[in-house]
């Protein structure tokens, strides 16, 4: 479990930097400048183009690139500790921190369009497409529930409980609505839980691999993906049993947490370093953005186009 706190917040100016000699040939850098003004920004274009939103756990900041380019379009700052993010159907960014309220973004937007109230040490989120509920998971979840429903991400939170668990790490929804989280048991290193639409209580899949630590939960298309964090492993899961089907490694990609499956690629994190996988083929990353410091999480916000 990560500590809620973190380092001395940088700030990252806007440019599009020559490439790395080390990196992967094409790699984007982000500079490392400091921004004048230390606030939110966004660049114009930023509304138009399809986006990746990176947090970053070293600056405490959310970078905010073009999709697949990597060139740098804004930034999001003023976050206690930055953790996970999620995204809706209409492109609107949910940036979760532990140490206050899950702030709302309108795609390629500076400033919050709502803050949801959390309770206990809230780490990531997923929006279900059905409904537009916000899912919270809480690494406190003996106190604070396996995972908090915000109904249409607004107001206050059902939460569901459930006393076996101990931490609640990432979630993921289907495109039915069924909800899937991974994280800890009080007597269980992991458990993926299942909360199917329209139920209060989750189920505990039947899941038969041994898991260094929670990863990110996203739905594929088709299957369940679920990350073995430490492992550099992400994990194809059936629906309803917790069978896993394929296993894709990610080479070089054992710092990943929270990755972003855009179509047939994976977006994953490593040291200062964001690094995109062919899926669900794994491998070697076909292509780096360079230039942040921890990165943790990572989705991706399509743009409209005017």
């Amino acid at each position: 479990m990560r500590t809620s706190q973190v380092r001395a917040a940088f700030t990252v100016a806007a440019s599009f930097a020559i490439l790395s000699a080390c990196a992967i040939q094409g790699s984007p850098t982000i500079s490392n400048e400091p921004a004048p003004s230390g606030h939110s920004w966004a660049a114009r274009e930023a509304t138009s183009e399809d986006l990746l939103y990176v947090s970053d756990l070293g600056t405490n900041l959310v970078d905010v690139v073009t999709y697949p380019a990597g060139k740098m379009v804004g930034q999001l700052s003023g976050f206690g500790a930055v953790s996970g993010l999620c995204v809706d159907k209409s492109g609107d960014v949910f940036v979760v921190d532990e140490a206050g309220p899950v702030q709302m973004f309108a795609h390629g937007g500076s400033t919050p369009l709502r803050k949801l109230t959390t309770y206990g040490a809230p780490y990531s989120c997923a929006v279900d497409p059905t409904t537009g509920n916000l899912a919270l998971t809480n690494l406190s979840s003996y106190l604070y529930g396996v995972v908090a429903i915000y109904p249409t991400a607004k107001g206050k939170p059902k939460l569901i409980k459930d006393y076996d668990a101990n931490s609640s790490y990432f979630c993921g929804y289907d495109t039915s609505g069924n909800l899937f989280i991974d994280g800890t048991g009080r007597s269980a290193p992991f458990v993926l839980w299942e909360l199917p639409k329209g139920k209060a209580e989750v189920t505990n899949l039947k899941f038969g691999k041994k898991v260094d630590r929670p990863g990110g939960v996203q739905f594929d298309g088709t299957y369940v993906a679920v990350g073995n964090y430490g492992a550099g492993l992400v994990y194809r899961v059936k629906h309803g049993t917790g069978e896993v089907v394929q296993t894709v490694t990610l080479k070089s990609g054992t710092n990943v947490q929270q990755f972003a499956i855009q179509g047939s690629t994976l977006v994953g994190q490593s040291t200062g370093e964001v690094p995109y996988y062919h899926y669900a083929g794994g491998g070697s990353p076909y292509k780096e953005v360079l230039g942040f410091s921890e990165p943790i999480a990572a989705v991706v916000s399509v743009g409209k186009s005017p």
